[in-house]
């Protein structure tokens, strides 16, 4: 079943979102212990604004566990998004003007795809992405996206096989993604 992240029940939301975004995760933490990612993102997920909140994540649940997720938002909210990280950054002494560009204009950011291992092949992904395609076109966008990393082909050819084609390169956390755009 899939519902709506609540502030007050974040259990393995945290776990799923580490398991999916690596390296990226101690950019937005400004941490580099697991522990102490782990406990920054539980901040951002209770927040009501940022690109990690309670509010842009919808879950999986199984029997009443949480064993995916999926982050979506607004590409033009990204800016008012990201205020939030930035002013905890700087609390920590990392001072940046913004973080590196994930999406483009008018996009309805597909953020983060995760469903623990043991979940995986059972089709929870690609609902996911069904449900947030209907979201979308709810909220009157034509397109969505998402980023995959160029050494993570067994996600390309999932996200090639229900529609998403490759747009551009971009570069995050020094990584380089693939930009995928699905029309609606």
């Amino acid at each position: 079943m899939i519902k709506q992240a609540q502030k007050h029940n974040i259990t393995n939301i945290s776990t799923l979102i580490l398991n999916a975004i690596h390296d990226i995760a101690n950019t937005l933490s400004g941490e580099n212990k697991k522990t102490k990612i782990l406990e920054t993102l539980d901040k951002y997920i209770t927040m009501d604004i940022n690109r990690l909140s309670y509010k842009n994540i919808w879950i999986y649940e199984i029997q009443d566990k949480t064993v995916g997720l999926i982050i979506a938002y607004s590409s033009n909210d990204v800016k008012k998004l990201d205020e939030p990280i930035l002013k905890h950054l700087a609390s920590k002494n990392i001072f940046i003007d913004s973080l590196d560009k994930e999406c483009f204009e008018n996009e309805f950011y597909i953020d983060t795809v995760s469903v623990f291992e043991e979940f995986q092949g059972k089709g929870i992904a690609k609902e996911l992405f069904s449900f947030i395609e209907k979201k979308a076109k709810e909220l009157g966008f034509e397109k969505v996206s998402l980023l995959v990393d160029l050494k993570n082909p067994k996600a390309l050819a999932l996200y090639e096989k229900i529609g998403f084609q490759k747009n551009t390169i971009l570069e995050v956390s020094k990584h380089q993604y693939h930009h995928m755009i699905k029309m609606l």
